[in-house]
């Protein structure tokens, strides 16, 4: 047995390297001194175009990284179920700076967004000073790992007032074919800022990997494309009949086929373990439930499975929690400000002909949109216990304690590690953190 790793070389030559396993019996060894000797470029003239498999695409990577997109555009970079990257989050970050993105540009549509931030803004220095008389440092807490979890909390409830045209930053790693492939897609966006950063990104790579990215688009299969964009980007509320939208959780898996095929591996499975794989052969579960789009970001991660992007309309309400996070004489002005928000926003709606999917920059990411998710039993097990956790936001934990809840009466032996507990305030918010160490030890 001989393990070698090199990746020493750029994206196209890794996955030529790994392609000429299969038409050569030589080491990867010998390839790599071709490389060497010859130069990546010359050994790509010779290898990589015209080969004729898209699967060569799988085996380079590459990462991108996407500054000054709206929170829209990110959701719509992240949509796929191939996604690995992250993003700014509003739950430790302040995003009274950022920058917005306005679908009319008018002096009254600036205003009007520049308010939603004004007000995130003034919220949370209120919300700062209420948690922190509410809840002081417990004894032996650092002071500065509670003001981070103090301020953290603060967030969780301001952002639900952010506007969903603020810009936030997202970085992307894909293999080099599904960047093709996506881009393909983005392509044909509803939104035009999507189309474009899509169109840019493709041309950067083009430029940096052209063996990659030398794809003769076929006008039948983009005009394939642009119909499914049509179809299937946003999951619209209008004309679907959820009754009260109240959370419900379907499923086609018999609990006797599960104790069969799983045995002991299902009743006796320990906390942080996964279940097996092969049990999503038994059926499939459909949930529905509303939930603010702040929250469904974080749902939107869990990707083995169908998670469709939701419409952000102003159909469904702004979601309570937030609101009721509020001390009493600033919920009541608030409860007041987002009325006359969503009032302006249909006036400016309708004043200029904003399609459903340009409107989605003007409205706040507390508004609810509707869920709708198809998970195996192991995503739906792993998705309950992770965000069930005390670390989680608020509404998205409800979600997935509701999850859990439907697993146990549809599986009662199943072991299900979700934590049901109510939400405790503590210094882990304050601890996950990524810091800079100012003194690194030799």
């Amino acid at each position: 047995m001989r393990i070698f790793i090199h990746d020493e070389f750029g994206p196209e030559t890794t996955a030529m390297l790994q392609a000429l396993y299969s038409r050569s019996a030589e080491s990867v060894e010998v390839h790599a001194d071709t490389v060497r000797r010859r130069g990546s470029a010359k050994f790509m003239e010779s290898y990589y175009v015209g080969y004729g498999h898209d699967s060569i695409g799988d085996c380079g990577a590459t990462t991108l990284f996407f500054e000054g997109v709206s929170i829209l555009a990110a959701k719509a970079i992240q949509d796929t179920a191939l996604f690995s990257g992250q993003e700014t989050s509003t739950r430790y970050i302040d995003f009274a700076n950022q920058a917005l993105v306005d679908p009319i540009g008018s002096a009254a549509s600036s205003a009007y967004l520049r308010r939603w931030i004004d007000h995130y803004q003034s919220l949370l220095p209120v919300l700062q000073d209420g948690l922190a008389r509410q809840f002081p440092a417990p004894e032996g807490t650092k002071a500065g790992i509670w003001s981070k979890a103090i301020a953290a909390r603060a967030f969780d409830v301001g952002r639900g007032f952010l506007p969903a045209g603020a810009t936030t930053q997202t970085s992307w790693m894909t293999s080099l074919r599904h960047a093709h492939e996506h881009l393909a897609r983005l392509a044909h966006h509803p939104l035009a800022e999507v189309r474009e950063l899509a169109a840019t990104a493709r041309e950067r790579l083009a430029a940096r990997y052209p063996s990659s990215f030398s794809h003769v688009v076929r006008e039948e299969g983009d005009a394939y494309l642009r119909a499914c964009a049509a179809a299937e980007t946003y999951l619209n509320p209008r004309g679907l009949a959820d009754a009260g939208y109240g959370f419900r959780c379907t499923g086609d898996v018999d609990d006797g086929a599960l104790e069969r095929a799983a045995g002991t591996l299902a009743s006796d499975r320990p906390r942080r373990s996964a279940l097996p794989r092969f049990l999503a052969e038994l059926g499939s579960y459909e949930c529905g439930f509303l939930l603010d789009f702040g929250s469904f970001r974080d749902l939107q991660r869990h990707r083995n499975g169908v998670c469709r992007m939701p419409l952000l309309t102003d159909a469904l309400g702004f979601h309570p929690w937030y609101l009721a996070q509020l001390p009493a004489a600033q919920r009541v002005a608030t409860e007041a400000f987002v009325a006359d928000q969503l009032a302006e926003f249909r006036s400016l709606r309708d004043a200029h002909g904003l399609d459903d999917a340009a409107a989605q920059y003007l409205l706040p990411i507390g508004m609810n949109v509707l869920c709708r998710l198809r998970y195996s039993l192991p995503q739906l097990v792993y998705v309950a216990e992770l965000r069930s956790g005390q670390t989680v936001h608020p509404t998205l934990r409800a979600v997935a304690q509701e999850m859990a809840a439907a697993l146990r009466r549809m599986h009662p032996r199943l072991a299900l590690h979700a934590d049901m507990d109510p939400d405790r305030f503590s210094a882990k918010r304050g601890e996950q953190d990524i810091v800079r160490l100012e003194h690194v030890p030799a």
